[in-house]
């Protein structure tokens, strides 16, 4: 798993980069097998962050890097978001993968969900192979 560093300097407990780097800083004092993240390039609203694919999911092996930017008034306004961390919101991608949301409504791809639910067979071979095209090496 990538760990990343950064070069934020804390800043008065009212300013968007203090909390960051207290994000960051919890990241770093805790680190997590499944995901890493931190600043990407110099801009500290913008955070590279990697999920590993969990063992024993049509995602094993695949590694995810998703971007978290961030408002200019975070952690007022969230990064789309209603997790009350970074830490935490990484935590629920992760654990999207081990239990993907499949309730009517709640799914951005309904024939997805419907072949989750209903066959689960054709769900696995489906994210199996969508991870191997889209993450994985090779």
């Amino acid at each position: 798993m990538a760990h990343f560093t950064h070069n934020i300097r804390p800043a008065s407990s009212t300013r968007p980069e203090y909390w960051m780097h207290r994000y960051l800083l919890d990241l770093q004092r805790n680190p997590s097998p499944i995901y890493s993240a931190g600043v990407e390039a110099e801009d500290v609203y913008v955070w590279a962050v990697t999920i590993t694919g969990p063992p024993r999911t049509p995602y094993e092996g695949g590694v995810f890097f998703p971007r978290i930017i961030f408002p200019p008034d975070f952690p007022w306004k969230p990064p789309k978001c209603i997790a009350t961390s970074v830490a935490q919101m990484l935590m629920s991608l992760a654990q999207m993968l081990l239990h993907p949301l499949v309730a009517e409504g709640d799914v951005v791809r309904e024939e997805v969900a419907v072949m989750y639910r209903e066959d689960w067979t054709s769900y696995e071979e489906l994210a199996r192979s969508f991870t191997k095209i889209h993450v994985m090496d090779g």
